[in-house]
């Protein structure tokens, strides 16, 4: 039953039909029709999002501080603080691109390898 708070969302037909599909294909995710499926869907993207929006904050956080402190100590203060700074000026939204964007900076500096070799110590580290 619709209530005064529920709005409808129209999707095309070969959508729709593709979420009848995968109701039949998986019943063990329990959902009763195309509505529950939309609802599900929705609620676990929004999940994503929002987890997306706290690995971003915690890359932020950490990985410019601990770039500094590992080339400090390969490279020397200098270095480790123009990195710093290049780090501190990236605006990239998504986690994946902005650690992406670490890792190309890092380059410059060490290697690829290593550059990718330091970008995961530090999010395996921190948890990131």
């Amino acid at each position: 039953m619709v209530n005064s708070e529920d709005k409808m969302v129209r999707v095309p037909r070969d959508m729709y039909d593709a979420i009848g599909e995968l109701i039949k294909k998986y019943p063990q995710y329990g959902w009763k029709g195309p509505s529950e499926f939309v609802r599900d869907a929705i609620r676990r993207y929004v999940e994503e999002l929002k987890r997306r929006e706290i690995l971003l904050e915690r890359a932020k956080k950490v990985m410019p501080d601990r770039v500094k402190v590992i080339l400090s100590k390969f490279m020397g203060p200098e270095e480790a603080k123009e990195a710093y700074e290049k780090i501190m000026r990236i605006e990239e939204k998504d986690p994946e691109k902005y650690i992406a964007e670490v890792v190309k900076i890092l380059e410059d500096y060490v290697g690829a390898k290593l550059a990718d070799l330091i970008a995961r110590r530090i999010v395996e580290e921190r948890g990131v």
